[in-house]
């Protein structure tokens, strides 16, 4: 059971609320997209135009999913406030252009090669 809770979209009675493609600038949500804050829209936004396709792979977690994933009992997951997200580009500049973003917060980049930003104070671990 709980592997199958991957984010929103998966529990039940809200399967597929909020899932979209938006091919118009190269971001596919495989999480819901209803739970991601305008100001880090627009960042993925940037992301995509200049890097090209971003995939987000995780926005709002419940606390057993947090729990489950390893993520901080505060994680900014469990209040719509972050994101995590795959783009092709070196590394060190997909960080470094994150980091230029006013709208991020914490920004990080895993070695499974997914980011992530919120909207918390700026900060990285």
């Amino acid at each position: 059971m709980i592997t199958a809770l991957a984010g929103c979209g998966t529990v039940a009675g809200v399967s597929g609320m909020g899932w979209m493609t938006a091919s118009h600038n190269s971001i596919n949500y495989n999480d819901t997209a209803w739970c991601v804050p305008r100001k880090l829209k627009k960042v993925l936004n940037r992301v995509a135009k200049r890097y090209g396709k971003v995939t987000v792979h995780s926005t709002k977690r419940w606390w057993l999913e947090n729990w489950w994933k390893g993520g901080a009992k505060d994680s900014y997951h469990l209040n719509c406030q972050a994101v995590d997200f795959s783009v092709a580009g070196n590394p060190s500049s997909v960080i470094a252009f994150l980091k230029s973003q006013r709208e991020v917060g914490g920004y990080k980049h895993y070695s499974s090669g997914h980011y992530h930003i919120d909207t918390g104070p700026r900060r990285t671990w």
